[in-house]
């Protein structure tokens, strides 16, 4: 269903075409400008960012489904990570927004570095959690590459038990609760496998690194120290290629954190997004 956005806080969706792909998107009006853009990881959706979301009042949020995630369609081949920037910048164009501050995730911190390079004048500020500038970097161990291969986490509850501890450290690999609450969300927005593959297939060779230099908006990096997938190592590289980034390594953070700890979160990212 696609409905125009309403003039209080209520979260609204909309669908719009953006180089030729049906996308769908939700908006939660808020006071501050510009509206911050959440660019989802491998194997979420917009409905991924409710823990972020209660943790950011007041702020105006963009969600958008990835093309083959969520509700978005499935383009016809996979979409290289600069393709995927330019359909979300398309999006916004859609929606009527010019300038953003971004948010990337994992998978989506590699589209966030593209949709910077690629958009510099439609950036005002970038946040990178839990992502790597691409090769070279230092992989997940064995244990947790197998399981990040693996899409069986997303529609049986053994294999979810078992790998999710392996992907996510912190809080989510601590707690049985946290862990839990995961499990429920995981099974209840499943990713579709070929869209997933998709996703899997444009990071491979891809690499930030020639270029992350030349980036001027100012940059927060958020790395967990607990992080099993994005090693630690990974986010002081990509912190130290980036003009003057500030690093925050929250300890016994996991991969999850955004969503393990979103008031933990949630503070860091308005303080950052809020600073004259």
């Amino acid at each position: 269903m696609s409905q125009t956005y309403g003039g209080d806080d209520t979260p609204a969706d909309r669908t719009v075409t953006a180089r030729g792909l049906v996308l769908y998107t939700r908006r939660r009006p808020g006071n501050t400008e510009p509206p911050l853009l959440l660019i989802h990881g491998l194997g979420g959706s917009m409905d991924s960012w409710k823990p972020l979301l209660a943790n950011l009042p007041g702020r105006d949020v963009i969600m958008i489904d990835t093309p083959g995630m969520g509700r978005s369609e499935l383009p016809r081949r996979p979409l290289p990570i600069h393709g995927v920037a330019d359909v979300l910048a398309a999006a916004l164009t859609e929606l009527g927004v010019d300038r953003v501050d971004v948010l990337g995730y994992s998978h989506g911190g590699t589209v966030a570095q593209e949709f910077v390079h690629r958009h510099p004048r439609r950036v005002r500020r970038l946040i990178l959690t839990a992502t790597v500038a691409g090769v070279p970097w230092l992989p997940p161990r064995p244990r947790s590459t197998l399981a990040l291969l693996s899409t069986r986490r997303y529609r049986d509850r053994a294999a979810a038990a078992r790998d999710i501890p392996l992907l996510a450290g912190g809080r989510t690999a601590r707690d049985a609760g946290t862990l839990a609450a995961v499990l429920a969300d995981r099974e209840a927005n499943p990713p579709g496998k070929k869209g997933y593959r998709y996703l899997q297939a444009a990071v491979i060779g891809w690499s930030s690194h020639p270029w992350l230099h030349r980036l001027r908006c100012r940059t927060l990096v958020l790395q967990g120290s607990d992080d099993p997938v994005v090693r630690t190592f990974n986010g002081r590289l990509l912190a130290g290629r980036i003009h003057g980034a500030r690093l925050e390594v929250l300890g016994g953070a996991g991969h999850l954190m955004l969503f393990d700890e979103p008031e933990r979160l949630g503070r860091l990212i308005s303080d950052f997004l809020s600073a004259p």
